[in-house]
């Protein structure tokens, strides 16, 4: 039985939305408070209008568009690369945790990095919530994966994982008793149901029968069975046209 859980992308978007509407005050504050001290000439010795204020107003509502910009388009590609990267893949005798983690530039070429846990639930032991809501705490015996995406590539055979690179069954992972993975599947308490579940699945597997060689059977003594004989002792018989 599988079950998958995509990441939910939708904090991405509303941390914009934070981020903007503070970034927007601050800007027009700032404009704002350019303009009465540009127009009352407070720090000026002369007095009246200031031909900074106009300048001082364009910059702070240039940089409050530029930042806002920013971080709209860094949500945007976050939303993308987690909603392709980050999942939850849980298996009849396994979990495993994707988790993007970036991008490198090796060459000129694009590199996707990302973390994979790997969770046999025959060392599983628990998991459950942190006390904040934003991390799994995961215990037992698990193998940690950080390198290109493209190297990450499994299959599944007997209910169980095996790596597309066959060199990554053996090594390159890193093994751990526990790990705190972020809470991205949606809410953490269905995740660690999920988990025992998935545990349970796997205790209710039949066992495989233990192996118990029989005794040999001794062998049986054919009565007035003609013995082969070997070609070196064969001669010809010219009369019968055959070896005897």
């Amino acid at each position: 039985m599988r079950s998958y859980y995509h990441c939910v992308t939708s904090r991405f978007g509303k941390r914009a939305v934070s981020v903007i509407t503070v970034v927007s005050a601050a800007a027009a504050g700032s404009a704002f408070i350019a303009f009465i001290v540009g127009y009352f000439g407070l720090f000026t010795s002369r007095g009246g209008i200031s031909p900074v204020m106009p300048v001082s107003a364009a910059a702070a509502i240039t940089a409050g568009l530029a930042i806002a910009l920013a971080v709209r388009l860094s949500a945007d590609k976050k939303t993308a690369m987690h909603s392709r990267y980050t999942f939850l893949d849980m298996q009849l005798k396994f979990a495993a945790v994707s988790i993007y983690s970036g991008e490198v530039y090796r060459l000129g070429k694009r590199s996707v990095v990302r973390e994979l846990y790997l969770i046999p639930f025959e060392s599983f032991a628990s998991a459950s919530p942190s006390r904040s809501g934003k991390k799994l705490i995961i215990r037992g015996k698990m193998r940690r994966y950080a390198m290109n995406s493209d190297d990450l590539g499994y299959h599944i055979r007997d209910g169980a994982a095996e790596f597309d690179r066959w060199w990554l069954n053996f090594g390159a992972f890193e093994e751990l008793d526990g790990a705190e993975i972020p809470a991205l599947f949606g809410d953490p308490a269905r995740i660690c149901s999920a988990f025992e579940a998935g545990k349970k699945r796997f205790d209710a597997l039949p066992k495989p029968r233990p192996h118990t060689p029989g005794k040999l059977a001794k062998p049986v003594a054919v009565p007035n069975a003609q013995r082969r004989r070997m070609p070196e002792r064969l001669h010809y018989d010219p009369y019968r046209n055959r070896y005897v």
